[in-house]
Order: structure tokens, then sequence, then C-alpha cells
């Protein structure tokens, strides 16, 4: 067996890479959560560790961000992908008075949207393609900025 910290991913590096901005320029902080993760035989599982990707404070607001992406046309939705104990935290977590939301990437198509949460929860299918996504949440273009106004108004 063997064991590393992260799986990582290139919609990860962006947020990273955004939050540094945040913390730059005074408007927030958001912290990478770590996962240790197992691989027995071909497959890898998480073994503990954060159920969200991203945790923090934006202006004042509390936030969680979990990540999404895929290389094909859609992003499924099975436990392995996007699991119940992922869904529950963000639930708990807007429940709890913060502000939770789901970036998804899908690199065929060049496209990088923010979802909130209560908004995705109505959304009942086994996956979500590039044009869902465009209609559920807002085109994401990594703008400080307009990443600020986006949690403030959600």
């Amino acid at each position: 067996m063997r064991e590393y910290m992260q799986k990582g991913g290139a919609l990860e590096e962006l947020i990273e890479n955004m939050s540094m901005q945040l913390r730059i320029l005074g408007q927030g902080v958001l912290l990478k959560q770590n996962v240790l993760w197992v691989t027995y035989g071909n497959r890898t599982f998480p073994k503990k560790g954060a159920p969200v990707d991203f945790l923090g404070v934006v202006k004042g607001i509390p936030v969680a961000i979990e990540c999404k992406e895929t290389v094909s046309d859609r992003i499924q939705f099975s436990e392995t992908h996007f699991s119940s104990k992922e869904k529950a935290f963000l639930s708990d977590f807007e429940k709890a008075g913060g502000k939770a939301f789901i970036v998804f990437a899908f690199w065929k198509s060049n496209g990088l949207y923010i979802v909130k949460h209560a908004d995705f929860e109505e959304y009942n299918k086994q996956s979500i393609t590039d044009k869902a996504c465009k209609m559920l949440g807002k085109k994401l273009n990594m703008n400080v900025n307009e990443f600020v106004e986006f949690v403030k108004s959600a």
C-alpha cells in the first residue's frame, strides 16, 4: 500500500493561485485542505482528511469550495467522484451560516464555472455538462474582484 497527501489537479492549482491573490489584496484567505490518500491495487481511496477542497473567509464571509474537473464532456456524480460526505459537509456548512460553492472545470471546452451549493442541490441529474453549469452558475475567469463580488452576492 502506498500513501501520499493529495491527488491534486489543475483546477485546485488555479484556486490556490487565486487564493494567493485574495490574501495579497487583503480580500480573504482560502486554505487548501489536505487529504491522506491510500492506493490499494489499482484504486486510490481517501483515508482521512477534510471533506472539501478549500475552506476560508472572503470579506468576512465563511466559504467552503469543492472542486470538480474533467477532460471529457461531463462530470459524473458517482459516490467515488462526489461523495455523500462532501455533499453533507457543504449542506451543513450553509446551515451553520457559511456560503458553499462547487467549482467545475471542463478542460475540453475551457469552461470554468462557480455554482452556489444551494443552486446545485436542486440539480438532480447523475452528471453535469458545461452547458448545465453555464445555466446554474457563473463563468469563472479567475478575476479576484469578480470572485469576491460573487461570494458577497451569493
